[in-house]
C-alpha cells in the first residue's frame, strides 16, 4: 500500500518572510516526499521579500521569486498533518481563531526579519532550517 505523502503548511503574518523562506527550505529538503505549502493569517497577497527570494537563491539554490502570499483561509487547515507558527502568536491565533487542533499544530521561535537587511533574513533562514531538521526528527519525518 502506497503512503499518503504527508502534508507540512507554515504559516507567518503576511507569508512573505518566513513562511516562504520555511516552505522553500522543507520542499528541498524533502522533496516529493512531502506536500509544502505556506499560508499567512494577514496575507494580501503581493511577492517574497527581496531579501527572502535573495538568501534562498543564495545559500540554498532554490528559486522562491514566482511566490505569491496567500491568506491562511484559502487552505482547508483540516488536511494538513502539521501546521508550523512561526511564533506563539501565530500560533495563538491558529489555535484560538482558526480552530486549528494543538496535535498538528507547532510554534517555532523564528522573528520577523521584514525589514531588516540581508544578514538578518539569512540568520532567520538558518535558523528555519535547524528548527526544521528538529522537527522532522521528532514527527518522524526525516527518514
Amino acid at each position: 500500500m502506497k503512503r499518503k505523502k504527508k502534508r507540512l503548511l507554515f504559516v507567518c503574518y503576511g507569508n512573505i518572510c518566513r513562511s516562504p523562506m520555511a516552505e522553500g527550505i522543507a520542499r528541498k529538503r524533502l522533496g516529493p516526499a512531502a506536500e509544502v505549502a505556506s499560508a499567512g493569517i494577514g496575507a494580501t497577497g503581493g511577492p517574497a521579500a527581496e531579501e527572502a527570494v535573495l538568501v534562498m537563491k543564495l545559500v540554498y539554490n532554490t528559486d522562491i521569486s514566482s511566490h505569491v502570499a496567500r491568506p491562511v483561509g484559502i487552505f482547508d487547515l483540516g488536511t494538513f498533518d502539521h501546521v508550523v507558527a512561526m511564533d506563539v502568536s501565530i500560533y495563538n491565533h491558529l489555535r484560538d481563531i482558526w480552530e486549528v487542533p494543538e496535535p498538528v499544530l507547532y510554534a517555532w521561535d523564528i522573528e520577523d526579519p521584514l525589514g531588516s537587511d540581508y544578514d538578518t533574513f539569512k540568520e532567520s533562514a538558518l535558523k528555519i532550517e535547524r528548527r526544521l531538521e528538529q522537527f522532522l526528527v521528532a514527527a518522524g519525518l526525516d527518514g
